[in-house]
């Protein structure tokens, strides 16, 4: 899940922050910044950065916070009773959101030069608003019905008496007769057994206040000495019938024009423990009502009111929830380049502790619920303190009043004017899309066919365990492949998990796939950052990363996440996949085509002076190299 868990993929040269916001611009050619003091624990390769350690910390610590909470916020609102399409409205607007909302507080945060300030400040609301959350009401969708009968015993037989009480049309509201509550729910039409438990008191007409019944399999008369079960001197009555519609098809007459008759046989009794009995016979006529009720079906689902003050209350937390969160990574960002100094491509080393933190936390959290989701309280009493913990933290951090997070990107008109360069970042918005897409609604369809709380875990595991893989191993395969092949790859591998995911009926079955994840978004955010910076027009570099982020964890996400809900109301969730997968490979076939006839010519878009055009690739070239250079070089820990 793509909760600011992305990492550098050894294209910290652009420096790059998390969600499209640029921490500041890594430059070759000025001075190098002095190497933070480090401290030597022994004398082997491995270093421990004081300075560094706490960035580490507040990675691990906010990241498990996000992993314990977050990937699970689908499933919470579905608990609420919200629709799908409220869903995706709700997760559809938060990207846009954050896309402005972070270099505003970014610029104010530069202006006043009170970064860690407010850092500390978004982390603990962030945990606050989020924790908010627990407060809002769920919807009911059901409502409990009463079923009221008459039952009627004497020494020859018994049955239940039914009149209507209710008009012709039964509905959820009052109090229903058998015979209507049996048309509401359709059970006469039901093969299957519906097991109903009658209780049932002398009626109120009734001058005796006492009778005696007995359980027998006798089909004769009433006699005591037959009985399997007799109820002395009682006032209350309870049996069970097995299945009712047995009871509905054994009609034996029409009293008048409101009552009907069923005759009661093969009925169960409580003596201690549960007996069978042919019927049940009484030793004088008696008249009892009775309340009958129907496990899982005497809850009559209603039609729910959409956009109500639920989906409102939920909407208006979670808003303040991400306004708070937007700034949290680019000023944590920034600060790390800042206290790497020249030695920026470690960051990715910074940002795995994240990774690994919001893996444990995630799958713990899972393990922790041992299959049952319902109840969420824990998510968020476990949420709150970790955000407090991180706000402690960010006290520590070495944040420089220096740092520039607030940047926006300039020059985006000119920019989006190459075709080459408009055509590639509507690949990488449509990555988002399928990234809001999953993010939204996969674990809400997994817990539809059937998945339990280790499913999801496992599924989390592995995404992040393929993420991890991939920080290592991105140079590698970038080189190998080629940056526009590992596109063409992303979107077969985004083809094959959408037509994988459409095809399974049992949840497990999502794992086939999940492996995937570490293409679907390490490399592809790894090659794509890197080719954007070969075909960014002069001097506009940064312009192009910044709107690589925008495009896919703002607009990208924020379309994904509005679609998709509107798609699992009209299609359902099984064509939504599937139509996923047919405009990845549409896509991947249109993008093939045009970068081998029309871009057929040089990475780098015609520049207006001869200068900038012998300028500029050498530039382009060193930036390449530091792209997707090995990490072959002393590993700092801690």
């Amino acid at each position: 899940m793509e909760y600011a868990t992305g990492t550098n993929f050894e294209r910290i040269a652009l420096n790059m922050a998390e969600n499209g916001q640029l921490a500041e611009e890594y430059h070759p050619q000025r001075t190098p910044a002095p190497s933070p003091a480090r401290r030597v624990v022994n004398n082997s390769i491995y270093t421990i950065n004081l300075k560094l350690l706490p960035i580490k910390l507040f990675y691990l610590v906010f990241m498990a916070a996000v992993g314990v909470l977050l990937p699970f916020v689908a499933l919470y609102m579905m608990h609420l009773k919200l629709s799908s399409k409220e869903i995706g409205i709700i997760y559809g607007v938060m990207p846009f959101v954050g896309f402005f909302i972070r270099p505003l507080i970014g610029a104010v945060a530069d202006k006043f030069k009170k970064h860690k300030l407010t850092l500390m400040i978004v982390t603990v609301l962030t945990g606050v608003f989020y924790f908010l959350l627990i407060l809002v009401p769920g919807r009911s969708r059901s409502i409990h019905v009463q079923v009221l009968t008459a039952f009627k015993c004497n020494t020859e037989d018994s049955y239940v008496s039914d009149c209507y009480r209710d008009a012709m049309q039964p509905s959820c509201q009052g109090r229903l007769s058998l015979q209507s509550f049996v048309t509401l729910f359709k059970i006469d039409s039901l093969n299957q057994s519906v097991t109903c438990n009658f209780s049932c008191l002398i009626a109120a007409k009734e001058t005796v206040h006492e009778f005696r019944a007995c359980f027998t399999d006798n089909s004769g008369s009433y006699e005591p000495n037959n009985c399997n079960g007799t109820l002395n001197h009682g006032k209350h009555l309870n049996f069970t019938i097995p299945s009712l519609p047995t009871l509905i098809h054994r009609n034996t007459s029409a009293s008048d024009d409101k009552c009907l008759s069923y005759d009661v046989k093969n009925i169960e009794f409580e003596n201690k423990v549960t007996h069978q009995a042919f019927q049940i016979l009484c030793e004088s006529e008696t008249d009892l009502d009775c309340i009958v009720s129907c496990p899982k079906f005497n809850q009559c689902e209603t039609e729910i009111v959409l956009f109500d003050s639920t989906f409102y209350f939920f909407f208006f937390l979670f808003l303040l929830a991400n306004i708070a969160f937007a700034p949290i990574f680019p000023i944590l960002d920034a600060s790390a380049y800042e206290a790497l100094g020249e030695k920026p491509n470690h960051w990715g080393m910074q940002r795995a502790w994240g990774t690994f933190g919001f893996a444990v936390s995630s799958v713990t959290i899972m393990l922790i619920k041992q299959g049952q989701i319902e109840d969420f309280a824990v998510f968020f009493y476990i949420f709150l303190p970790l955000c407090i913990v991180s706000t402690f933290i960010a006290f520590f951090l070495p944040i420089s009043s220096d740092i520039k997070c607030g940047q926006f990107v300039h020059n985006v008109f000119q920019l989006l004017s190459y075709a080459k360069v408009s055509t590639f970042l509507f690949v990488v918005m449509y990555f988002g899309i399928l990234t809001g897409a999953l993010e939204a609604f996969l674990f809400v369809y997994l817990f539809g066919i059937g998945a339990d709380s280790l499913v999801l875990a496992v599924e989390l595991f592995v995404q992040c365990t393929s993420e991890l893989i991939m920080l290592f191993t991105a140079g590698f395969i970038i080189k190998k492949l080629g940056l526009v092949n590992c596109l063409y790859l992303t979107l077969f591998c985004y083809a094959l998990r959408f037509l994988v995911i459409s095809l399974i009926s049992n949840p497990w079955y999502v794992l086939i796939t999940e492996p995937l994840y570490g293409i679907c978004f390490g490399l592809m955010y790894a090659a794509a950052s890197s080719y954007a910076s070969i075909i960014a027009p002069p001097g506009m570099s940064a312009t192009i990363q910044g709107l690589l982020g925008g495009v896919h964890f703002g607009f990208g996400k924020g379309i994904g996440s509005l679609i998709t809900g509107f798609m699992f109301d009209s299609i359902g969730a099984t064509w939504t996949w599937r139509a996923y997968c047919i405009s990845s490979v549409l896509l991947l076939i249109g993008y093939f085509i045009l970068n081998k006839t029309v871009f057929t010519g040089s990475h780098q878009p015609p520049t207006s002076t001869n200068k900038a055009a012998t300028a500029v690739p050498d530039e382009q070239t060193r930036q390449k190299e530091n792209l997707i250079k090995d990490q072959n070089e002393t590993m700092e820990v801690a």
